[in-house]
């Protein structure tokens, strides 16, 4: 496929993705991209967001397919062996920060071979047009299979928002799951980790450097 087809796929889909509602920017990092593998990596990652699912819905997860929405991409890195996924997705919660705090102590926890907490980037989205740009960047080389539709959810797929989300006993049962797949430690330490990126952020806000994800 040529350069400019690809080109234009390429802008296809960030314009998909910004006419979709989505708040959450996040990188999940292994402890070795280089040596992971894809198929361990998508086992990894299907089980982490089945986990996330039931975490915010208990049961209604899988009784009613009730899903946060995400669009997950597939990144290799500029020598095509670093594997990675970054997201974006539609906070679940209602402060953005503590989901990102929550999807990050789940991840870091998930696994002997996901990354720990310093190693993701997981934040509330401040330029929308800059990350749909980021997370799409590979798609001159990759093509599709940067689109992992397999992890994705659309919001068109889910019984997402519902009265539920404002009923006190449905809250009160969140909170005990979020306690129960991530200790007060573990989020308290994810706090401290998204406040160093919100630093790092600000220094290159401060430059003007639009880089913000360099880390992916």
């Amino acid at each position: 496929m040529g350069f400019e087809q690809r080109k234009r796929e390429r802008q296809a889909l960030v314009q998909h993705l910004l006419a979709q509602d989505w708040n959450v920017f996040g990188t999940l990092k292994f402890v070795n991209g280089r040596t992971i593998g894809r198929e361990t990596a998508n086992k990894l990652l299907r089980s982490y967001w089945n986990k996330i699912d039931r975490v915010m819905f208990g049961k209604a997860a899988e009784r009613q397919n009730m899903r946060v929405p995400r669009w997950c991409f597939a990144h290799e890195g500029s020598d095509t062996e670093n594997f990675h996924v970054h997201f974006v997705m539609q906070s679940a919660l209602p402060e953005t920060q503590s989901m990102c705090c929550v999807l990050n102590a789940v991840w870091a926890q998930h696994h002997a071979q996901t990354a720990p907490l310093a190693k993701n980037w997981i934040m509330p989205v401040q330029d929308r047009a800059a990350v749909a740009s980021y997370v799409t960047h590979e798609y001159w080389r990759m093509g599709s299979d940067t689109i992992l539709d397999e992890l994705s959810w659309t919001a068109e797929q889910s019984y997402y928002l519902t009265d539920n989300a404002l009923d006190e006993d449905y809250t009160q049962q969140q909170a005990h799951r979020i306690q129960r797949a991530a200790s007060p430690l573990w989020l308290q330490q994810a706090q401290q980790a998204q406040q160093a990126l919100n630093t790092q952020q600000a220094r290159y806000e401060a430059r003007g450097d639009l880089q913000i994800m360099e880390r992916g």
